[in-house]
């Protein structure tokens, strides 16, 4: 049997916030792209 001190949560909120963050950005990717290259283009 393995000490509970070794035992690690299969789900951390830092994995939720991060999956949240891409499902988020995938959609809006090229909007963001349009607006990077609008501003560059200026």
């Amino acid at each position: 049997m393995s000490s509970e001190t070794e035992f690690k949560d299969p789900f951390n909120v830092w994995y939720f916030l991060a999956a949240i963050v891409a499902l988020l950005a995938f959609p809006l990717l090229n909007a963001i792209c349009g607006w990077f290259v609008f501003y560059i283009n200026q």
